[in-house]
């Protein structure tokens, strides 16, 4: 069965007595990409792998549903892009056999600014010096400095066998000695903010306010914050289609890379099972159901965020894990809007020969008000100054039925908890306000807007399970990076992490399953099972 056809309501594939009366190697908790990913490696060594995931639906925050009472909608809710999605799965797994296919997004970012002017940034290097120089000349070699600084950084880090996202996190000394003591470079990496970065590079408060964002995404940080330079480095750290720092849409919506990831790990022989929810880790045993049942395994694999992993566990969690599971912070302040639209909406600043729903749309009046709205939302008040559009539609048609588009607003920021009332009394409120900072610019969008779904911290929660709402299962700043984040290996008998909290990081990467499935596969090899400490 092709996970695509039902949209990953892959079901029971056995009546749950069935799985039971077995002895799994491993359980998988949670069929998110990463979950799916591991199960697929783990399966192709030939380990018998069960995944349990407890929502109807496989892919966690990348799937697809079908939110809107109209049929031909199919939206991704959560992740929207790809860009950090790894080479090494993909190939080594076959998704594109498997139906992942992408398109990469260009121009990579369109931002319109007050004066009625706006910026086109490309994948091509001079076209987008070109644009600069139209902006504001003097800005030019800035501004490839600027890239240039990521660029290297990338290089250095993510180089052929150099690539620090495979296996073991390093720790500082070694990702300064992989430097080569570039002073600029290491500062990005541990301590700027993303607003020192920009201003240090470019003089022209336009270029500063189409730049800044990337450095926040995400992120419960404000742009003058410290090490959030590091976030637009994560950022702007994978390769799509052979182009570094690209991003893209997946045809059909995000959930085709879970949906591939599962196809690739039901064929190794894994059995994927939804709509079975995990109510207890036993350490050493297995898991048990919150239909009371047992499934017993050598190892657990766990996709969920390290705080609901812990709050599974029967016993046996040190309490200096627990300790640090509990400092972890995993609050989202980010609000996501899924639109339909009856059509595209207008965009008075484009300049002509740029389509503005073609790119990643930056909404934003500068570095300051970002900042200014990060600090209100930390007193509660929802700030979705900052937001990024997505236009699928503009590529990929079939996510929409015939002549209608698709629209999503990832906008920041939004406290998971108000100064008043609640999300369920304030959610359409906040959602108009994302909406009006975007018709600032794009005057026409509410005439557009027939369907909208507008997702707050908790509702990501309660539907995906994650934390805080936080789509990356915590913060992406420095000190929750590198050896800062969690390891696959747990100090908890049997189980190990493979979800977006270990390393490499956030976003849809996969990577983080590869990493989980070697180090299971590496400790079985050496003591027989179990977790490696």
């Amino acid at each position: 069965m092709n996970t695509y056809d039902v949209l990953g309501r892959v079901g029971l594939p056995a009546p749950v007595a069935e799985l039971a009366a077995r002895t799994w190697d491993v359980v998988v908790v949670g069929g998110g990409h990463n979950g799916l990913t591991a199960a697929a490696y783990l399966a192709r060594a030939g380990k018998s792998v069960l995944v349990l995931e407890r929502r109807d639906r496989l892919g966690g925050a990348c799937t697809i549903e079908e939110p809107f009472p109209e049929t031909g909608w199919r939206v991704s809710p959560c992740a929207y892009l790809v860009g950090l999605l790894h080479p090494l799965v993909v190939e080594e797994l076959d998704l594109g056999r498997r139906g992942y296919v992408v398109e990469v997004v260009d121009p990579h970012l369109w931002c319109p600014f007050d004066d009625g002017s706006s910026i086109a940034l490309w994948e091509d290097a001079q076209r987008s010096a070109a644009a600069v120089a139209e902006l504001s000349p003097s800005d030019v070699d800035g501004y490839r400095a600027y890239n240039a600084l990521f660029g290297r950084i990338r290089r250095a880090l993510r180089a052929g066998d150099r690539d620090v996202w495979v296996g073991d996190a390093p720790d500082r000394p070694a990702l300064e000695e992989l430097l080569a003591g570039d002073t600029e470079a290491i500062e990005v990496l541990f301590d700027s903010s993303i607003a020192d970065v920009v201003e240090r590079h470019v003089r022209d408060e336009r270029l500063r306010t189409a730049l800044h964002g990337q450095g926040v995404i995400g992120t419960y940080a404000g742009p003058r914050d410290r090490g959030t330079a590091a976030v637009h480095l994560m950022h702007a750290s994978g390769t799509l289609e052979g182009l570094p720092g690209a991003w893209g849409y997946v045809a059909g919506g995000m959930g085709r890379i879970s949906f591939a990831l599962a196809d690739a790990a039901i064929e190794a022989g894994a059995v994927v099972a939804a709509g079975v929810p995990v109510a207890a880790v036993m350490p050493g045993e297995g898991v048990r159901l919150e239909g009371g049942e047992t499934i017993r395994a050598a190892a657990v694999v766990s996709n969920a965020d390290p705080k609901r992993t812990v709050a599974l566990c029967e016993g046996g969690v040190p309490d200096s894990f627990r300790d640090r599971v509990r400092a972890w912070r995993s609050e989202s302040p980010v609000l996501k809007i899924n639109c339909g639209l009856s059509r595209l909406p207008r965009f008075p600043q484009a300049a002509a020969g740029v389509e503005p729903h073609r790119a990643m749309v930056t909404i934003s009046t500068g570095i300051d008000a970002t900042q200014a709205a990060y600090e209100a939302s930390r007193q509660g008040r929802p700030s979705p100054a900052w937001c990024e559009l997505y236009f699928q539609t503009a590529y990929d048609p079939s996510v929409a039925p015939e002549g209608a588009h698709a629209m999503s607003v990832f906008a920041q920021y939004v406290p998971y908890q108000l100064d008043s009332a609640d999300w369920q009394g304030r959610r359409e409120a906040i959602g108009d306000s994302a909406i009006a900072a975007v018709a600032r610019f794009c005057p026409d969008v509410r005439d557009c807007i027939v369907h909208r779904e507008v997702l707050g911290p908790p509702d990501v929660e309660d539907r995906i399970g994650l934390t805080g709402g936080h789509i990356f299962q915590g913060e992406c700043l420095p000190d929750q990076m590198w050896d800062r984040r969690f390891s696959p290996r747990t100090p908890v008998l049997g189980l190990y992490l493979c979800g977006a909290a270990t390393h490499p990081g956030g976003s849809v990467i996969a990577i983080n399953g590869r990493n989980a499935a070697m180090a299971v596969l590496e400790d079985a090899y050496l003591s027989g099972g179990g977790a490696g400490g």
